[in-house]
């Protein structure tokens, strides 16, 4: 993700569409349940929330606000810029789930059709999660329970904790860090519980020590590279 490229079309996004309904500049926005709206919801200086049973036809987009959605919702992209996104049980997100500053949680049996993304801050999805697309972040622990994800995760510093028979089937990939104040920390890829990564961990930052914790039947059936590999019986 290009970040000031992300900051740029939010707001280019969020001034083009001020004549629309559901549309703010420094109020938040929130849909009542049962709702469909065939205009997503766009602010910039406030929350956006979306209530149980909508549909939202359009993407959700502030700068400045958190954005939170409902059970059984279906919804397009949801992205913001300063604050965190959260989805509720069982929604559909037909598009990617984007932040700067915040974290990412989706609730129990969330589907997601592409990327979550975030720059600064976790991501953390719960049983029955499906995401289509990647999971990338840089300062920020990635947790997953019971949750597939159909491509990669990426990060530079954050701990990653597969349970329950999470599944990767692309890649875990830890990025070159440019920052010198987190040379020589350890990071933790724990796989544990019937976890499985399908494809390669890859440690692409030499001072970075990086250990991969087999819990429980946890396995990566590709190689792992530049990582050392602790089996365990028990969790750590």
């Amino acid at each position: 993700m290009n970040t000031y490229r992300f900051i740029i079309y939010l707001i280019i996004i969020t001034g083009l569409t001020l004549s629309g309904c559901n549309v703010s500049v420094n109020k938040s926005i929130s849909i009542d349940d049962g709702e469909t709206v065939s205009i997503g919801p766009k602010t910039v200086n406030g929350s956006i929330r979306i209530g149980n049973n909508c549909i939202i036809k359009g993407g959700s987009r502030t700068v400045n606000g958190s954005i939170k959605v409902g059970r059984n919702c279906k919804v397009k992209s949801l992205k913001t810029v300063n604050s965190g996104i959260t989805v509720g049980k069982n929604t559909v997100v037909d598009g990617e789930i984007g932040t700067v500053n915040g974290s990412v949680t989706c609730d129990e049996g969330v589907q997601v059709m592409d990327d979550i993304s975030t720059i600064n801050g976790s991501i953390s999805c719960d049983s029955g999660v499906k995401v289509d697309g990647d999971l990338s972040n840089i300062n920020g622990k990635v947790y997953l329970n019971h949750t597939i994800v159909k491509d990669d995760i990426r990060t530079y510093t954050g701990n990653i904790t597969l349970l329950d028979k999470s599944m990767v089937e692309g890649d875990i990939v830890i990025k070159r860090s440019r920052s010198f104040t987190r040379r020589f920390r350890t990071l933790k890829i724990k796989i544990s519980e019937g976890s499985v990564v399908k494809g390669d961990i890859i440690v692409k930052d030499r001072d970075l020590k990086v250990k991969v914790h087999l819990i429980k039947g946890g396995q990566v059936e590709g190689r792992i590279k530049n990582a050392e590999v602790v089996e365990e019986e028990t969790a750590v």
